[in-house]
Parts: C-alpha cells; sequence; structure tokens
C-alpha cells in the first residue's frame, strides 16, 4: 500500500550481461527502508541469463517492471531510456554488479532538500564482495553546490550513488554524446538547483576486471580512445553541450570550446590558460586559485602533447 505524502524514488536499473551479480543487487534495492519504491529493469540486449533473473524476481514482486533493447545502446542511451520509463518523483540510477545499504535511498531522500540532486560516498568492494579498506572519497574530491563549471572540468557524482528530481532528468535531456550521463546529470544540477553530498558510504562499488576492458575494448567491441585523448573528449562533450543549453555557465563554455580548438588545431594554449584563468574560482583542488588554475592547464597541455604522439590521432579527431 503505498504512504501519504511519501514521495515515489524510482530505481532505474540497467543491465547488460550481469547475471553474475545482479541478484545480490536486486536484493539490496529490494530491501531498502522507509521509502516508496518501484524498478525499472532494463536489459540492455543481453546474451546471458540476465533477463531470465530480472522476469523471475518481477513475478515475485509487482514494485519492478521490466523492458529490454533489442540491440545493446550502451550505458547512456540505456539508462536514458530506462529514467524515462520512471513513474517516480525521484530517480536513483542502479548499476548491476553493486550492493545497496538498506537505508540509502531513505538517507538521500532525507538529505536533497531543495537540491536537484544528492549523492554518497562509496566504499571499494573485490570482485567477491570482500571490503577492500577504501573508499571513493579516497580518490576523488567530493564537491557540491552550485556552480556547474566546478563539475565541466572535474566531476565526483556516481549515479550509482545519486537519487536526483525528475525535473533534473527532464532538463538534462537528451544527453550528449560521448559523455558521462551521471557526470552531464551532475553539472546540470550546479547549474539548477544545486548538487548535495552525503558523507557516508551507502554503496558498495564492486571493482572487478570485465572482459571489455581485459580485452581493450568497450562494450560495443570497439577499442577506446587512448587515456589522454578519452581525457580529452570527454571534457571538450560537456564543454559543447553546456555552451548550447540554456544553463548558468554557458558563455564561459562558449569561449572554453573556442580555446580548446585553438589548442587542437594551431597549437596555442595561451587562449586557453587565459580563459581557465577568467574561471579559476570553479576549478576544483586542494590549493589556491592559482595554483589549481595552473595544475589544471598544465594537465591540459600535457595532454594535448602527448594526445598528438599516440597512434592514429589527428587535431581533427581531437577537436571531435
Amino acid at each position: 500500500m503505498t504512504r501519504p505524502n511519501v514521495p515515489l524514488i524510482s530505481v532505474a536499473l540497467c543491465v547488460h550481461n550481469g547475471e553474475r551479480f545482479l541478484r545480490e543487487q536486486l536484493d539490496s534495492v529490494l530491501a531498502q527502508r522507509d521509502v516508496e519504491l518501484e524498478i525499472v529493469a532494463l536489459d540492455d540486449a543481453s546474451s546471458d541469463g540476465s533477463g531470465t533473473i530480472l522476469r523471475e524476481y518481477a513475478a515475485r514482486d509487482t514494485r519492478m517492471r521490466c523492458f529490454r533493447n533489442e540491440e545493446n545502446l550502451g550505458p547512456s542511451r540505456s539508462f536514458e531510456r530506462a529514467m524515462s520509463l520512471c513513474r517516480g518523483d525521484f530517480i536513483a540510477p542502479c548499476d548491476q554488479d553493486d550492493v545497496w545499504e538498506a537505508e540509502k535511498l531513505a538517507v538521500l531522500l532525507a538529505a536533497i532538500g531543495n537540491a536537484d540532486l544528492a549523492y554518497c560516498d562509496s566504499e571499494y568492494v573485490d570482485d567477491a564482495g570482500a571490503f577492500t579498506g577504501k573508499r571513493v572519497s579516497e580518490d576523488v574530491q567530493m564537491m557540491s553546490g552550485r556552480e556547474p563549471l566546478r563539475f565541466l572540468f572535474s566531476n565526483s557524482v556516481s549515479g550509482h550513488a545519486t537519487i536526483l528530481r525528475r525535473e533534473l532528468f527532464e532538463a538534462a535531456r537528451p544527453f550528449p554524446q560521448g559523455a558521462f550521463h551521471d557526470w552531464w546529470l551532475a553539472l546540470v544540477a550546479a547549474a539548477r538547483g544545486g548538487v548535495v553530498y552525503v558523507d557516508r558510504p551507502l554503496v558498495r562499488f564492486r571493482r572487478h576486471l570485465s572482459a571489455f576492458s581485459t580485452l581493450g575494448l568497450d562494450r560495443k567491441g570497439q577499442r577506446p580512445p587512448t587515456r589522454n585523448r578519452r581525457w580529452l573528449q570527454e571534457r571538450r562533450n560537456l564543454m559543447v553541450a553546456l555552451a548550447r543549453s540554456d544553463l548558468r555557465g554557458r558563455a564561459h563554455a562558449q569561449r572554453l570550446c573556442e580555446a580548446f580548438d585553438l589548442v587542437a588545431t594551431r597549437h596555442r594554449m595561451w587562449p586557453l590558460w587565459k580563459e581557465l584563468w577568467q574561471v579559476r574560482a570553479a576549478v576544483p583542488g586542494s590549493g589556491s586559485s592559482l595554483t589549481n588554475t595552473l595544475r589544471l592547464g598544465l594537465r591540459f597541455w600535457r595532454s594535448f602533447r602527448r594526445a598528438r604522439n599516440e597512434p592514429a590521432l589527428s587535431p581533427k579527431e581531437i577537436r571531435l
């Protein structure tokens, strides 16, 4: 029975060949306490037993609905479709191989306030589910607030640790190509109602080798870009998406795009240094604005230089 005045939270679960850990994740989601819950499970054209497991759970629990992609769409497009099928006022993206603490959704719902998005810390577990003794917050500076440019240069928000308002999802559609959907959602949230961070590890975040990473291939069987090229592309794609939006920070993003292209095509780094200095207050990092800006500019410079020396790379490819 639905409880009055308690908002519905829709869990958007995307699965691709995830049968090994799927039951443990589903059990942890269905065990969430003190919330009204639905699960929208989307099978992204799995070839293993994932679909059978999803249908089995849906037959036992009416809170769960199952859908399937006829072809493999990949994470971002699948999550966009899964979220579009959600009926709740709040949406919680869900990966196939983690484990949620029973109070995760209730804690994030209580913390979100007037913000558009709330997220928590995660604790790493290994392939067997054993704790490693390390948290995501030890690897990444966890950010919050209402400054979209902070999330243009870096990101600490992982979808598996997130709850967001439906209005945020609608404002962020369509998800930009070539950018992580959770990163884009965090950026849009920071430009709107803001991002809230909860300093508690409410997810057991599984780290394990996949067949694709072992082979050096992505989920579509294609060879991904090298590290430096990928680092540049991710930020360039977000710059373009923000520049084309009507969100706060778009004017800065437009100038950053222009400066970025001057580095890629004419090897002129100075315009990018100049634009980074103009937005130095938004550059994340531990240290002064000057120190953080110098570090970020140096990272761009090194990535451009190294990317040009990588095989089969041209300025056009960097520029996208």
